[in-house]
């Protein structure tokens, strides 16, 4: 059932490229075909499904074509990762792994259905209903019977089907099928939507209608591929309306988990970043790129968190991909989206160029691995000659500023013995001693952060007359922006004195919310006063004094106090 895949030259260089035809994406697709059979394999070892097994068999021997097909769906790749992470006490679940399990007997099912053959199954329903991936759901309660006799299914009651999503643009089509019912659509765990209305279905129609054509006539390359490989979209949910969410899951090729988006063109670049990530993650599973490294120590321009080196290597990948989206759209788009195009241009371009850098310098990299980063490298490096304009260039490195002060902030620890030595000399109204300070990477949880600076300045950008208007009305604020303070809104106008006092009221108030201490280390930056380098030590030395039952020291004195210190690590060369 499984087979020996691989990949010509010239398609590795395309993907390196960033692009990958429809030829290149059904052998990446028929690779995860067999990945997902071998792991079935794993998991028979492991666990007795032998009568769902035996269906399946059966529909094998009658259409090897349809198992394929159901093997190819996403979601069938997360329930065999999950189970297998479950099985091994890798991961937990709210449903008895009994009951996980038993979802081989509705994928079984869906095959002898695609196979035209003639069965009765029982199966245990999920939260009140039986899933059969590709096709729907029914209600049902306990264990539930499937039958298909004579072209007709009978499954409990109340059948959903899937809804799907069609556009087609220049002659090419996008058919994608609209998950909000798969049990294990949820892969990272991040809020998949429930059964959507068919209203808001009709959103996401609306939606892919603005964003297809966009990307088949700007982006014709990248759109062969999406429409060979994308199959599934998952809606996720979440409170916050200005705050974007994008996932794919490497056990889910042919799927992308997102919030709903603005417009077209944050789902057309949505879908686009996405995609490279599936591309790459289909292609590690063909052919190693690099040896595994699971430290968590790189700084991506695009996390929060510290990432490993393959994680590294997916976020440059994708950004690859995003540099370009906005590279052509800066010429399509007009007035204030055409600067906003502008800015993540050069934004991407930057942090994309110096991030390969950090790769290049890795010894860890095979042959082929070094292959698409020079391939990559050979596509940024011409983006580098394209002129833009002296407002952007700075609005993007301010961007990227803003970035790594939250990321360091939250993850750069400096060495606690020094820490208290500095605290010491503060204490003891002592001049600050000249050294350096070893700062070690400790990563933290992951939280999915929004910079409301950032979204305030790319009000700015996109409807400076709107963003105007806020400022001379800052009471309307907190609905424009949520969560912003009138401090953010000074920084993003350029008030950088009222923004700097505004920030250093809010660390006075709240010492340890970041966010304060994101802003007043940019502010003081664009003052030109030392605190940006490394804003983790002005604030372990802050907090260490307050937790001494010190006074809060004044933070933009206790920052002019530090600048002889000098901070040192390794995550420093691709900011």
């Amino acid at each position: 059932m499984t087979a020996v895949h691989s990949l010509t030259p010239s398609m590795v260089d395309a993907l390196g490229d960033g692009h990958g035809d429809a030829e290149t994406i059904e052998r990446l697709r028929a690779g995860q075909v067999s990945k997902r059979l071998l792991l079935l394999r794993t998991l028979l070892d492991e666990a007795h499904l032998d009568d769902y097994f035996q269906l399946l068999v059966e529909a094998q021997r009658r259409s090897p074509d349809a198992v394929a097909e159901v093997f190819a769906e996403p979601h069938v790749g997360a329930w065999l990762a999950s189970s297998l992470r479950r099985l091994r006490g890798a991961w937990t679940g709210a449903e008895p792994i009994e009951t996980d399990l038993a979802h081989l007997g509705a994928i079984a099912a869906a095959a002898a259905i695609r196979a035209g053959l003639e069965f009765t199954v029982d199966i245990p329903a999920r939260d009140g209903w039986l899933m059969l991936p590709s096709l729907g759901r029914a209600r049902a309660e306990g264990v539930a019977t499937v039958r298909h006799a004579g072209g007709h299914l009978t499954a409990g009651e109340d059948w959903q089907e899937l809804r799907v999503l069609h556009c087609k643009a220049d002659d090419l089509e996008l058919r994608v099928r609209l998950d909000d019912i798969d049990p294990f659509r949820d892969c990272h765990r991040l809020s998949a939507a429930e059964r959507l209305t068919s209203a808001e279905a009709d959103e996401w129609q609306r939606l892919l209608d603005e964003a297809w054509p966009v990307l088949t006539a700007h982006h014709r390359r990248y759109a062969e591929g999406i429409a060979a490989g994308l199959v599934t979209l998952v809606p996720l949910h979440t409170e916050r309306t200005n705050m974007g969410v994008n996932v794919t899951s490497m056990d889910a090729f042919g799927a992308v988990s997102l919030t709903r988006p603005a417009d077209g063109i944050a789902l057309a670049v949505g879908l686009l970043h996405e995609f490279q990530h599936a591309k790459l993650g289909a292609l590690i599973d063909l052919v190693p790129l690099y040896e595994r490294d699971d430290r968590p120590r790189y700084y991506a321009p695009w996390r929060d968190d510290p990432r490993p080196l393959g994680a590294l290597l997916q976020g440059v990948y994708a950004f690859h991909g995003v540099t370009d989206f906005w590279r052509v759209q800066r010429h399509e788009l007009s007035g204030g989206r055409a600067r906003f195009a502008q800015v993540e241009f050069v934004r991407w371009r930057d942090r994309v160029w110096r991030t390969l850098r950090v790769l290049e310098e890795s010894d860890r990299f095979t042959s082929l691995g070094r292959r698409l980063l020079d391939r990559m490298r050979a596509v940024q490096r011409e983006w580098q000659g394209e002129p833009a304009p002296a407002e952007t260039v700075e609005l993007a490195r301010a961007a990227a500023e803003d970035h790594w002060v939250g990321w360091r902030l939250r993850n750069a620890r400096p060495d606690p013995a020094a820490v208290e030595r500095l605290a010491g000399a503060w204490r003891a109204g002592l001049d600050c001693p000249v050294e350096t300070v070893a700062v070690e990477i400790e990563p933290r949880p992951r939280a999915l952060a929004q910079s409301v600076r950032l979204d305030l300045v790319q009000l700015r950008i996109v409807d400076p007359s709107r963003f105007a208007g806020l400022v001379a009305a800052p009471g309307q604020l907190h609905r424009v922006v949520p969560d912003a303070t009138p401090a953010d809104l000074a920084l993003a106008g350029g008030d950088l004195a009222a923004a700097r006092d505004a920030y250093a009221a809010e660390v006075a108030a709240d010492p340890d919310r970041l966010d304060a201490w994101i802003g007043l280390s940019l502010t003081c930056q664009r003052q030109a006063a030392r605190l940006l380098d490394f804003p983790e030590l002005c604030l372990a030395v802050h907090r260490h004094l307050r937790e001494s039952g010190e006074s809060p020291p004044d933070p933009i004195a206790l920052a002019r106090w530090l600048v002889p210190v000098r901070g040192t690590d390794a995550t420093s060369r691709n900011r």
